[in-house]
C-alpha cells in the first residue's frame, strides 16, 4: 500500500474522520517518519509516538487507555524511521500484531509535535489535526482512489487488469494440471497395488508339510528306495524379488535320507514364477 508520511504536511491529516484506508489480508503498509532536509519534511522536526488502537472509542477521543501499543517513535530528526504493518491473522512473531477480517483498527498521534509533549497520551495532533488512520480490514469502500483499495491504481477490488486476468487464469490451468497428475499418481499405485496382491493372495505354503513322505505297509517298505519314504509329486512356485536377481538355495527334506534342496541359479524368464518338480 502507499506509505505514509507521518508529519503535519500530510494532507491526508486534513479530514476530520482521518485517512481511511481498506487494506486487505496479506498487504503491508509503512509508516514513515520523514527526517529533515527532505522533501516531506517540515522546517522544524515533529516529534510523535504512534499508537494502534482498536477501540473507535478511543480513536474518537483520542486518548489511549490501558497497555499502550507503540508501533512508532519518531524522535530521531536526522534519520528515517519506519515501520511495516503486515495485515496477517497470525503472526509468527509473539510480539506481532494480528488483524481480523472485517474489523476496524486505529493509528493515533496523541503528543502535539514537540519533544516535551512526546510521551503524551491524550489529545495532541490527533485531536487538533486529525492525524490518525482507520484501517478497515478486510472491507471494500467508496471513495477517492487515495481512500479506496477498488481502484484500478491501487490494484483493489475495481475492474480487473489484464495482467490480473491472466494471473488468475495461469492459476486456474495450474490447479486443474496438479489434480490430473494426482488422479493418474492414484490410479497407477492403486494398480501396482492390487496387482501385487494378486499375485499373493494365495496363502503360503509349508514346506515341511508338502515334503511330507508318504507312509505306506510292509509292501510300500519294500518297494521304497528312500528309507520308507515316497516320492512326492510335488510343485513348489519360487518367486524372485521385483528389484533384483538373487540365488534362492531352500532345503526341502532332510527327516529322512539325505537332504534333498531346492537350487535357482539362474535369473527367472517369463513367466516369472519358475516350478520345481521334487
Amino acid at each position: 500500500m502507499e506509505p505514509i508520511y507521518w508529519n503535519s504536511m500530510n494532507e491526508r491529516f486534513r479530514d476530520d474522520k482521518g485517512y481511511v484506508l481498506y487494506p486487505q489480508i496479506g498487504d503491508r503498509l509503512d509508516l514513515i517518519c520523514p527526517p529533515l532536509d527532505t522533501v516531506r519534511s517540515t522546517p522544524e522536526y515533529e516529534f510523535y509516538k504512534l499508537y494502534l488502537v482498536s477501540s473507535r472509542d478511543q480513536a474518537d477521543r483520542c486518548e489511549v487507555t490501558g497497555t499502550p501499543n507503540i508501533v512508532l517513535t519518531c524522535d530521531e530528526p536526522t534519520r528515517e524511521r519506519r515501520f511495516t504493518i503486515k495485515f496477517q491473522e497470525f503472526s509468527p512473531n509473539l510480539w506481532g500484531h494480528e488483524f481480523k477480517s472485517m474489523h476496524d483498527y486505529y493509528i493515533i498521534a496523541t503528543s502535539d509535535g514537540t519533544r516535551q509533549g512526546l510521551d503524551s497520551m491524550r489529545g495532541g495532533v490527533c485531536a487538533t489535526q486529525g492525524m490518525k488512520v482507520v484501517l478497515k480490514v478486510g472491507q471494500s469502500g467508496s471513495g477517492n482512489n487515495t481512500q479506496s483499495r477498488g481502484t484500478l491504481e491501487d490494484g483493489g477490488n475495481g475492474p480487473l487488469q489484464p495482467s490480473n486476468i491472466a494471473l488468475i487464469a495461469g492459476a486456474a490451468g495450474g490447479s486443474a494440471f496438479l489434480l490430473l497428475v494426482t488422479a493418474v499418481i492414484c490410479v497407477v499405485c492403486y494398480r501396482r497395488r492390487h496387482a501385487k496382491h494378486s499375485d499373493t493372495h494365495h496363502p503360503p505354503l509349508s514346506l515341511s508339510s508338502l515334503t511330507s513322505p508318504k507312509r505306506g505297509g510292509a509292501g510300500a517298505l519294500s518297494s521304497s528306495n528312500n528309507n520308507g519314504s515316497e516320492p512326492s509329486d510335488i510343485i513348489i512356485p519360487l518367486r524372485t524379488s521385483d528389484s533384483a536377481y538373487c540365488p534362492h538355495y531352500e532345503k526341502v527334506s532332510g527327516d529322512y535320507g539325505h537332504p534333498v534342496y531346492i537350487v535357482q541359479e539362474m535369473p527367472p524368464q517369463s513367466p516369472a514364477n519358475i516350478y520345481y518338480k521334487v
